[in-house]
């Protein structure tokens, strides 16, 4: 998903508002026509506050207002999330679609996924090592390195043995 500054966002709004059409005015920028159209719903319908701000946690009550409200104005769904502050019209649609197979109980908040079972780890900041503590990690380091070369000359030694004896 390509994410467009708030500046660029309100660049294209404001063409629409001077009466260029969204369909000329996306494909001069190069963004879906249902991208601007969505854009500029919110934005009339909001102002500029709700063209950038996006709310994302909503209570049952909200979400069966919601539905209500598109039922009552026989909106489209783009047209009451606009309407309504809601950033997508995906989510109102999920709403009703449980509102009907479930009732309001189906509108509760539910976050997917299971409980994080674990703590959290603290994040503890490390420690300044002194020189005498540095000094000895890098020894500590080059003589893995040292033990990792030897280790591998003495296999390279070995294979080259074995392939002279199969000759």
């Amino acid at each position: 998903m390509t994410k467009y500054s708030k500046e660029f966002r309100f660049k294209l709004v404001q063409e629409v508002e001077d009466g260029l059409p969204i369909k000329t005015t996306a494909r001069k920028y190069g963004v879906g026509e249902n991208t601007l159209r969505n854009w500029w719903l919110h934005y009339s319908a909001g102002g500029i506050e709700q063209l950038f701000s996006i709310r994302r946690i909503y209570t049952k009550e909200f979400k069966i207002q919601a539905i209500e409200y598109r039922w009552a104005h026989r909106v489209s769904y783009l047209q009451a999330a606009a309407d309504l502050g809601i950033p997508d019209e995906g989510t109102l649609y999920t709403w009703e679609k449980r509102y009907i197979e479930f009732g309001s109980e189906g509108l509760h908040d539910t976050r997917l996924g299971r409980l994080p079972t674990m703590p959290k780890k603290k994040v503890v900041p490390k420690k300044k090592r002194t020189r005498e503590e540095e000094l000895e990690a890098e020894n500590a380091q080059l003589r893995m390195e040292n033990a990792y070369l030897k280790k591998l000359n003495a296999l390279v030694s070995e294979r080259e043995k074995s392939e002279r004896k199969t000759k």
